[in-house]
């Protein structure tokens, strides 16, 4: 057998103090609450947590082998009693367990938000109950799109017991973990985090795990909920109308070259922000007589062993495919605009040892104090004081406030550390914008390990343009290749431009928008009744855990919406324009004091206007507390 196939009961006590030495020592201290039936152990061990700080728990080892003996002694005890199910502590204990593992006292406004994302005991507080008696018997919602959002859309509906009905252009579900294939793509929010709250993998195989894993969760969801029968792949809604006459959706599917209509009370937009890519725009681009492909559309017929490769674009996706390719090229130059700021991840690629693997599964409760670790200490708004601008504020260059100032000065510590000595390199990679001004990419030392091969140059000289034996850069040098991959991201500004439509009075939604996408809350749109967005507009997480708890409290807030329309038994709603317009006004305001909103700074999260259209400018218990449930007042109701 196994070594680590074995239960708690059929382990040996070595193996169980082997098991202990792999423990986070945070959530094991937790988790003794539940073993031990109160808390008085936390005055033996207390962390302590800085930024920056190599261990994260803030511990003396010997700490850690006070917490481990305490954990022995309690699994011991567990163990004696047939491993039973320790007896449900209280609410208080649990509180006082919330406060321990952050290391902090918790504003108590926040106990509830935290309480619900913890979620100890499977009570899934993010579901809403609908009376699905009181719906029409023809009622029946469409939802876009069968990637993350779209799944949990179906979920909450599923259980809600209305009628849906999901469309997806591919001929899977997966959405961005389907069509990005490229090699080393993997998430960059830790995995345990990454997962639905009410339906946590607790046995993800590394901390960040790579897109085939996140792929089979996914799929693994589809299956448990049943949900493949509800979904057609391969179709694609090419226009939606809004009927004011009879308050509903008529909607124009295509697949395979047939056409479709079909009626709905209501949409569900989950279509994502970053599913079209986007190339750059440089001359002769068509004129390249050798191999071009997008990163996200990535052609592997093609071999890069030996070949001269040229990459354009150093975000995130480039940041994981070059250390994977460099290897076996035979020469790759890496074309930069602006240098992302990296960050330091250790265990970016590291995968999760047996023992870890095993603690998840076998101690009662661990995975769960393990992910609300994650969730509220390393994750949510820990960076985002850090990203906030000081009024008149008067420091260096490529900074907004003295807490930017000091974060700056520790991720070029770093930077230096990785760099080496190589000062011309060090140069290249240090960006002159604040910290948090683009998207960071997460790093553990590979990309800057990749860049110092001696087949890998980073150019920073603008290419002029594209010609059939390669790029000519400003200079009037031509720089020859075989194969040319954009990593150049997505047009993610252009919310639903692979659709059309049509609100009240034929307004057509992305010429309406003009450039400018904004929704309430980044849901509801005035004048598209009954349309609701996930992964809308303003709703993009820079600082914090994931996408999926802002793509969560959405679908909560949807919820609410059917709610009110189902058991009121009205027919459409769309938020008032003056609520969406005072909504915007404090969303600007707020990104205008954030990093990423500074005038000096461009990036994808602004729109051509120099709008930011596309983050969340707030925490993350802002979000939730303002998705708790609709308000009737905001809306015009039919």
């Amino acid at each position: 057998m196994d070594d680590w196939a074995g239960s708690m009961c059929e382990v040996s006590e070595q193996q169980l103090r082997a098991a202990l030495a792999h423990a986070h020592v945070p959530a094991l201290m937790a988790t003794l609450m539940h073993l031990n039936g109160n808390t008085d152990h936390f005055a033996a061990v207390q962390p302590c947590y800085q930024l920056f700080a190599e261990d994260e728990d803030g511990l003396a080892e010997a700490d850690r082998e006070v917490a481990r003996e305490l954990g022995f002694q309690a699994l011991v005890r567990y163990r004696e009693t047939g491993c039973q199910e320790p007896a449900r502590p209280s609410e208080n204990d649990i509180t006082a367990t919330m406060h321990y593992i952050t290391g902090e006292p918790i504003d108590a406004r926040h106990i509830e938000f935290l309480r619900e994302e913890l979620n100890l005991f499977s009570e899934d507080a993010q579901r809403v109950p609908i009376d699905s008696a009181a719906m029409d018997a023809d009622f029946r919602v469409l939802i876009i799109g069968s990637g993350m959002s779209g799944i949990l859309a179906a979920i909450r509906l599923q259980q809600a017991g209305i009628p849906f009905l999901i469309v997806e252009k591919n001929a899977e579900i997966g959405g961005t973990w389907y069509e990005n294939t490229y090699p080393g793509c993997q998430v960059d929010s830790a995995n345990h985090v990454y997962s639905y709250s009410f339906a946590a993998n607790h046995q993800w195989p590394g901390h960040y795990s790579g897109r085939q894993d996140l792929y089979a969760y996914f799929h693994q969801i589809v299956e448990k909920y049943q949900l493949r029968p509800h979904i057609r792949f391969n179709t694609r809604v090419s226009c939606s109308r809004y009927n004011e006459k009879d308050n509903n959706w008529r909607v124009s599917l295509e697949s395979s070259g047939v056409n479709e209509a079909l009626d709905v009370n209501c949409i569900i937009s989950a279509v994502g922000q970053l599913n079209v890519p986007k190339v750059p725009e440089i001359e002769g681009l068509e004129s390249f007589s050798g191999t071009a492909f997008h990163s996200a559309r990535w052609e592997h017929q093609h071999d890069l062993d030996g070949k001269r490769v040229i990459v354009i674009g150093t975000g995130c996706s480039a940041a994981q495919f070059v250390p994977e390719i460099a290897p076996s090229c035979g020469n790759l130059e890496l074309f930069q605009r602006t240098p992302p700021w990296l960050l330091p991840t250790p265990e970016y690629h590291q995968k999760m040892t047996p023992e870890e693997l095993w603690l998840f599964r076998e101690i009662p409760h661990y995975a769960q104090w393990f992910r609300f670790f994650l969730f509220r200490t390393r994750g949510a708004d820990g960076y985002l004081p850090l990203l906030c601008a000081e009024k008149d504020w008067q420091g260096p260059a490529g900074t907004i406030s003295e807490g930017n100032e000091m974060m700056r000065a520790g991720l070029l510590e770093g930077l230096a550390e990785q760099v080496g000595d190589d000062p011309e390199l060090l140069q290249k990679l240090t960006p002159d914008y604040p910290p948090g001004g683009k998207r960071p990419v997460v790093d553990d030392g590979s990309y800057v390990d990749a860049l110092k091969r001696d087949n890998v140059q980073l150019q920073t000289i603008r290419i002029a343009k594209v010609v059939p034996e390669g790029v000519i850069t400003s200079d009037g040098e031509l720089h020859a290749a075989d194969v040319i991959i954009y990593g150049t991201g997505f047009q993610a500004d252009q919310f639903l431009t692979t659709t059309q439509v049509f609100g009240r009075g034929g307004v057509e939604l992305v010429s309406h928008w003009g450039g400018n996408p904004h929704a309430y809350k980044g849901v509801v749109i005035p004048d598209f009744p009954n349309f609701f967005c996930l992964y809308g507009p303003n709703t993009n997480i820079v600082v914090g855990t994931s996408i999926v708890f802002l793509v969560e409290c959405q679908m909560h807030y949807i919820s609410g919406c059917l709610k009110l329309l189902i058991e009121n038994k009205y027919q459409a709603l769309d938020c008032k324009r003056d609520v969406l317009d005072s909504y915007n006004k404090q969303l600007d305001v707020l990104n205008s004091q954030r990093a990423w909103g500074s005038p000096s700074v461009e990036s994808w999260y602004k729109n051509e206007q120099g709008r930011v259209t596309q983050n969340w400018p707030g925490t993350h218990w802002e979000f939730w507390q303002q998705t708790r449930q609709p308000d009737q007042a905001d809306f015009h109701i039919a």
